[in-house]
């Protein structure tokens, strides 16, 4: 039994202290590989290096350091496809290294890998990122986040981070200006692309053609402007003519404005007026659907109040524009309403229209529809306010087209209700008043017409609309009727050299019986390329 008992100990002690020596044996190897290893790296012997970490990576695929030191190695031996793997390896198992994580998303910026592996790309530079504020890793992620519109979002949220702690730094403020351009956000690219040149000593080419990208449409320009009124029809007779320039500008990326100054004149068969006028307007854009419109005019060949303005807020969506606001204009019914009449001895006239609207435009289809709902007064002099409500609005829907032809049909639509008839010319105090502006109980007027644009070449177009006016006139002081009048528009572009452009405008407007009024414009644009 003795025997048997030794023999039992002495196998249990060979097994235990031989398992020791083989596991003392492995531990020795590894380290002495890992060891081999780190010291041809640090002699730049990368081929020896190599064969030690192969060794260690053969033996246990997970171990850290040596799939790290292994990446390295090929990477500055030139093994590039080799470098990229294990660092895939590595990343996939260790994700909390920005440093290799950085190192693997500038390797597949190689054209070779860019095509094929942008979306590890992007991968490992947010692997990096997530565990180190690297501003320079940042802005390359970035980089190629804005090179394409779907990314072009997140490449701004991107950016917006570096600025946060770097407001002049010229990669991020070119990199805005290529993302926000990419979304279509004009003003935007615009800013960030006039202080990228701000900061920077030289802009690039691509930059410098960005911004004239961003500035087609809204250059600055100059304007010559010429208008002339016919309105023969008495007691609504007015005739009138004007001469002014207008000048246009961003004042910033976000801001245009305009500013016109001229002189007019205003006249009938017994009285005229003539005197200076001066409009300003400004447009601020808070984003491209959002943006603020402001016009104020003062005009002083009227008799006394010249004030003219409008304010309004527009909201451009994907489905949907919608355009609340108020504007105060001149009625231009007659030359009493428009300048103020002293042909009685008192004077009459002096209308005019104060309006909160709110135009909604959207399209059914093929069909674009376009409804504004008002309501408001008018003053007239020595009037009570006129309390005013209404509706105008227009479809269009296209019918044809060719390489030179655009033609729709259209079709106008106006209603509105006066509280009281103030037409009249003398002052009375019965209906009609003497506002001498046309103000039925009840106006409609409704214009099917047929409106077509041709195309002569690059440099000239026609545009007209032209159609019968079906109209509806309710008066107190007369019976209601159907009566009928017309409308027609014409107008002329021609581009006479690369600044210059001409446009030329004509306006056609029958209210019944009543009047009929004839205006033309005429614009000569020079535009600072």
């Amino acid at each position: 039994m003795q025997l048997r008992f030794l023999a039992l100990f002495s196998l249990i002690v060979f097994c235990v202290t031989g398992f020791d020596q083989r596991a003392a044996a492995e531990d020795f190897t590894e380290s002495w590989y890992l060891s081999r290893g780190r010291s041809n790296m640090e002699i730049d012997n990368y081929k020896a290096a190599i064969e030690a970490f192969e060794k260690i990576v053969e033996r246990d695929p997970d171990h850290r350091e040596a799939l790290r030191s292994l990446g390295i190695a090929y990477e500055r031996q030139g093994l590039k496809d080799k470098s990229i793997e294990t660092f895939d390896r590595y990343l996939a198992k260790y994700d909390d290294d920005p440093e290799i994580a950085f190192k693997q998303a500038q390797a597949l910026e190689w054209s070779r890998y860019a095509s094929y592996r942008e979306k590890d790309l992007l991968k490992y530079y947010r692997m990096g990122l997530k565990r180190k504020d690297d501003q320079s890793m940042r802005l390359k992620y970035a980089s190629h986040l804005a090179g394409r519109k779907e990314t072009a979002q997140e490449a701004i949220a991107q950016y917006d981070k570096v600025l946060a702690t770097q407001p002049r730094n010229t990669q991020a403020h070119q990199g805005l200006a290529k993302a926000y351009a990419w979304l279509g956000q004009n003003d935007q690219a615009l800013y960030h692309a006039n202080l990228g040149r701000q900061a920077a000593k030289r802009e690039p080419g691509d930059m410098t053609a960005l911004r004239h990208d961003m500035l087609k449409g809204r250059e600055p320009s100059v304007e010559g402007v010429l208008s002339v009124l016919a309105q023969p029809e008495k007691p609504f007779e007015l005739y009138g003519m004007r001469l002014g320039s207008r000048g246009k500008m961003d004042l910033s990326p976000f801001t245009t404005t305009t500013l016109e100054a001229g002189a007019e004149r205003f006249w009938n068969s017994k009285e005229n007026r003539a005197g200076g006028y001066l409009s300003f307007f400004n447009q601020l854009r808070i984003n491209p659907a959002n943006r603020f419109d402001l016009l104020l005019e003062y005009h002083d060949a009227p008799r006394g109040d010249g004030l003219v303005y409008k304010f309004e807020y527009a909201y451009e969506g994907p489905a949907v524009v919608i355009r609340p606001g108020v504007k105060r204009e001149f009625r231009y019914d007659s030359f009493a309403a428009l300048i103020g009449s002293r042909s009685s001895g008192q004077l009459v006239g002096l209308a005019r229209s104060t309006k909160f609207y709110t135009d909604v435009a959207f399209d059914l289809g093929s069909t674009h529809i376009d409804v504004t709902p008002f309501f408001g007064w008018v003053t007239a002099e020595s009037l009570s306010a006129n309390s005013q409500v209404g509706l105008t609005a227009k479809t269009s829907t296209p019918l044809w087209e060719t390489g030179n032809w655009n033609i729709s049909g259209e079709y106008l639509f106006y209603l509105t209700h006066y509280g009281e008839n103030q037409s009249g010319f003398t002052p009375s105090a019965v209906e009609p008043r003497g506002g001498a502006y046309f103000s039925p109980q009840v106006f409609v007027n409704q214009i099917p017409r047929l409106a077509a644009t041709y195309t002569f070449d690059e440099k000239q177009d026609i545009a007209f609309a032209a159609g019968p006016a079906l109209q509806y006139i309710d008066e107190t002081t007369q019976a209601s009727a159907f009566r009928v009048g017309g409308d027609a528009h014409v107008a002329y572009t021609t581009r006479l050299s690369k600044p210059w452009l001409l446009k030329i405008m004509g306006d056609y407007t029958q209210i019944a019986n009543i009047y009929t009024r004839i205006q033309c414009n005429a614009l000569l644009v020079y535009t600072f390329y």
